[in-house]
């Protein structure tokens, strides 16, 4: 059995190590990709709330003509609008008289100078419906805030002339405030809120990110070390299995030394009051997760960058290197996917399953983890799974990295490849 922490094993591990941890590319990376997150966030979160300068013009037609003085008058008394870019028009057309005013003002639609026209039918019962004619229906910036709009004279002018006071139109006129509580095995109960999610996200782009960048980075190492033919003198001196470990054990701890950085804000906010995020904001994340989260990284890394080697070692350039390394991004990409189905309902089946399934467990289960409380035996089988993944990955990628690494010239069969496996 090859010793893999021999002398020259560890002479490899330390040049690994310093040809990449003490390279600006690592230090700006490890530095600035924290702050590019947020950065990120931040403009995502911008870009959702962005609302244009661009002013806008709608009409709102009602066939009650007594609707118009209370729809223009909550217009004008609603904080919702910027009046002076927001602007609304209430006018009276009948259904009968709708498809011709509407044909009417087709070119200012078209034109952009009418954003949209709202329709508000009669209706004398219990139905509350609106419709919207616009070159860009899906506007929701516009129709939400007409909808709400509506909506409350609607409330005012059913409730009108009946035995109800101004506040028990009002209570109806505002919507639901939902508080979420979480009920834990801890004692007591805690309030529930956006930071878990965010939390989520922030776990789940790392796991991603990480993954392919720094697989990619073996990839891109191995293909050029046999292009060039350094791999040959390497091999010289040490043995194939030994080079392709030493490689993986040094990449593996650069990455987890880069993700513990990444990490420390969430380390600090766990174990200190200091740092006090707004409540909407504030999540709860123990040690044991933290501690989870790297040790689930540090097996996960490992499994993708044996399979990262072994394709490198197949292609004599990077161009087809990375066409056979396809397949090992989707092993990244469905379980990064899987997770967003978690922001609909956290505890769904596929997000259960695919949490203690090869490969997806690395990046979905530390995410269902920030989101619910995850009972123990299965975070074990994850981790089990994950350890069996890894000793399965080794059994086949050392054998295609010791021979595929030598060969150059024609590209191996598949076929061919499996007989590598199988000898």
């Amino acid at each position: 059995m090859l010793n893999l922490f021999s002398f020259r094993t560890m002479a490899i591990i330390k040049r690994e190590l310093k040809a990449q941890v003490m390279t600006k590319t690592f230090i700006f990376s490890t530095i600035f990709v924290p702050i590019l997150m947020v950065a990120l966030m931040a403009f995502m979160t911008f870009i959702m709330r962005y609302e244009s300068e661009d002013k806008i013009n709608v009409e709102v037609l009602v066939e009650r003509s007594e609707l118009v003085e209370l729809i223009a008058t909550d217009y004008e008394n609603s904080k919702n609008f910027n009046h002076k870019n927001f602007v609304v028009s209430v006018k009276v057309v009948k259904r009968d008289g709708l498809e011709s005013y509407i044909d009417s003002i087709k070119p200012d639609l078209l034109e952009g100078t009418l954003n949209g026209v709202f329709f508000l039918p009669f209706d004398d019962g219990l139905e509350k419906i609106i419709e919207y004619y616009s070159a860009n229906p899906k506007n929701t910036n516009i129709t939400r805030k007409i909808n709400e709009l509506v909506n409350s004279v609607l409330v005012e002018s059913h409730f009108s002339g009946k035995s109800v006071s101004s506040k028990d139109i009002e209570y109806a006129r505002n919507s639901m405030d939902l508080q979420n509580f979480k009920i834990s095995e801890k004692e007591g109960v805690e309030k529930d809120n956006y930071g878990a999610f965010i939390l989520a996200g922030v776990l789940a782009f790392m796991l991603y990110m990480s993954l392919i960048l720094i697989g990619m980075q073996i990839l891109k190492a191995v293909v050029e070390e046999k292009e060039n033919r350094i791999v040959e003198v390497l091999l010289s001196s040490v043995h194939a299995n030994e080079l392709m470990s030493a490689k993986i054990i040094a990449t593996t701890l650069a990455g987890l030394t880069q993700i513990i950085i990444w990490m420390l804000p969430f380390i600090f906010v766990s174990i200190t009051s200091i740092l006090v995020l707004p409540e909407k904001l504030q999540f709860s994340i123990s040690l044991f997760q933290i501690g989870y989260f790297i040790l689930n990284y540090g097996v996960g890394l490992v499994i993708f960058l044996g399979l990262y080697a072994a394709v490198g070692a197949l292609f004599d350039n990077m161009s087809e290197a990375q066409q056979g390394a396809m397949p090992i991004m989707f092993l990244i990409l469905i379980p990064f996917y899987v997770c967003f189905s978690m922001l609909k309902d956290p505890t769904n089946f596929i997000a259960e399953i695919s949490s203690m399934l090869p490969f997806a467990s690395i990046i979905v289960m530390p995410v269902r983890m920030a989101v619910v409380d995850v009972p123990l035996w299965e975070v074990g089988v994850a981790l089990s799974v994950n350890i069996l993944t890894l000793l399965f990955v080794f059994s086949f990628a050392g054998k295609i990295y010791r021979i595929g690494v030598l060969k150059s010239g024609k590209k191996p069969q598949w076929k061919e490849v499996y007989r590598w496996i199988r000898d």
